[in-house]
């Protein structure tokens, strides 16, 4: 019994840290990105999950579809290149769950719901059902701000240079590739130096260090982008 005492004072005291860390960071977050709740909504399209981790980062509510899912590479070209459309396409079940598309894209057993829009295919990875999946998927497109769209393409070490000239060429504003490595120079595209690890993975593993992402200021991108679009446009009259 004396042994226990010591271990559940332990317990608790690693609830109560773990509980003080999460009302500093959030009271941090909403001091260091205040000027973004100034601003109107903004949308992230995104291939991956990079998208709600910046909004979950800027303690922002999601103003965009593509939270918790993934997109086959060049089926994210697609769906930006013509986006109004496939954003008003009804979205559908898929029979097959694409397991070696998944693979290509570094992912393992497909045990969650496949979209389809059209001709592209969307890994729901983090819901349960497709019945979520799509519930989600309409109900949060449907806070999409056309007036500030932002696109965010993730590439990996297999990704084709091709795929990525290809997203660098698309006629749209607003656009960043992230790699992994320093294979294409040019304004849009930001390499994370994060050797074989993860986009989302910390720096150095300890509890208050980045993730490889955050190496790029999206806060500055976003913010400069939106003001830009605001004075060309007359809103900061």
């Amino acid at each position: 019994m004396k042994r226990q005492i010591p271990s559940l004072l332990l317990n608790k005291s690693k609830y109560i840290s773990k509980y003080i860390l999460k009302v500093i960071t959030k009271i941090y977050t909403h001091i260091k990105y205040s000027e973004l709740k100034k601003l109107e909504p903004f949308t992230i399209i995104s291939n991956n999950c990079i998208a709600g981790f910046l909004y979950q980062k800027f303690n922002i509510k999601y103003y965009t579809p593509t939270i918790g899912l993934q997109f086959p590479q060049e089926d994210f070209l697609k769906f930006c290149l013509n986006f109004d459309y496939y954003i008003n396409y009804k979205i559908e079940e898929s029979v097959d769950n694409k397991q070696d598309i998944f693979k290509s894209l570094g992912g393992e057993k497909v045990n969650f719901p496949v979209g389809k829009l059209n001709d592209i295919i969307i890994f729901f990875q983090h819901y349960k059902t497709f019945k979520n999946a799509k519930e989600k998927w309409d109900e949060r497109k449907k806070r999409i701000n056309n007036k500030y769209l932002f696109f965010i393409f993730v590439v990996y070490n297999n990704t084709p240079i091709e795929v990525i000239k290809k997203f660098e060429s698309l006629p749209i504003k607003n656009k960043i590739i992230i790699t992994n490595d320093d294979r294409i120079k040019s304004s849009i595209s930001f390499a994370l130096h994060n050797g074989s690890n993860l986009w989302y993975e910390k720096i150095n593993g300890k509890i208050f260090s980045k993730k490889y992402y955050e190496q790029y200021d999206f806060y500055k991108w976003i913010i400069k982008a939106i003001k830009e679009t605001n004075k060309i446009n007359g809103f900061d009259k």
